[in-house]
């Protein structure tokens, strides 16, 4: 393997159980609002807003529009007397809910202390600023990073080569060559770090299939991501 210095870690499903934290958030918003809602509401909410954030990784939509709309077209499956206006209420009330929400994966708080040990760490992901940032600063692991980094803030998301030239440009450049992205999505993750450059690492503990996208190395889980590294 070649000599790293720096680790880009992807945070939701890398990480962050970040489905726990959408079923919690949802929970909250929908208690908070008076709607009745099933666990098939919460998995057609999250196909809307999967579709939603395809298209913003495609460049094909802003982060405002898919904020007004996910919870705007999920309503209008309830009910057609929903409106946008409630749809972007809801939105609001649930990026507060998520960024109280900062559940990890067992396991990840004790393989991030290991390797911070031996590299520089730093969290890479697409999503809202002050909810990711929120998130990271109350979790476990934010001891052993030294800086997030949002799409929201650089102006594009992964896996866009402009997302990562942000990054490089506020940990130097001359990284670029020892630094190495592991995370869970083929197209965003790994598509990334193949557009920027760099080394990649897919976290694949579903062990599905890449789609033609071909990382530097896969790991089923952190053990065998911890015997790559270490």
């Amino acid at each position: 393997m070649k000599n790293y210095t720096t680790l880009m870690f992807d945070a939701d499903m890398t990480l962050f159980d970040f489905e726990g934290a959408e079923a919690s958030a949802f929970g909250i918003v929908m208690t908070g609002s008076g709607i009745q809602y099933t666990d098939g509401d919460f998995c057609r909410y999250k196909k809307i807003n999967a579709s939603l954030w395809e298209s913003f990784g495609r460049g094909e939509i802003t982060k405002e529009y898919l904020q007004s709309q996910r919870f705007t077209r999920f309503l209008k499956t309830l009910d057609e007397k929903y409106t946008e206006s409630d749809g972007i209420r809801l939105n609001a009330a649930y990026v507060e809910a998520l960024a109280d929400c900062s559940q990890l994966f067992d396991g990840a708080e004790e393989l991030c202390r290991k390797l911070s040990g031996q590299y520089e760490l730093y969290i890479v992901t697409n999503g809202v600023s002050r909810t990711q940032k929120k998130r990271f600063e109350g979790s476990a692991i934010r001891p052993y990073f030294r800086d997030i980094f949002v799409s929201e803030d650089a102006g594009a998301p992964k896996p866009m080569k402009a997302y990562f030239d942000y990054v490089f440009a506020h940990i130097g450049e001359e990284r670029r060559g020892e630094s190495l992205i592991i995370g869970d999505s083929p197209s965003s993750d790994i598509a990334g770090g193949i557009n920027a450059g760099i080394g990649t690492v897919w976290y694949n503990p579903g062990g599905t299939r890449g789609d033609g996208i071909r990382p530097d190395y896969t790991v089923k889980d952190y053990t065998e991501l911890e015997s790559l590294l270490l």
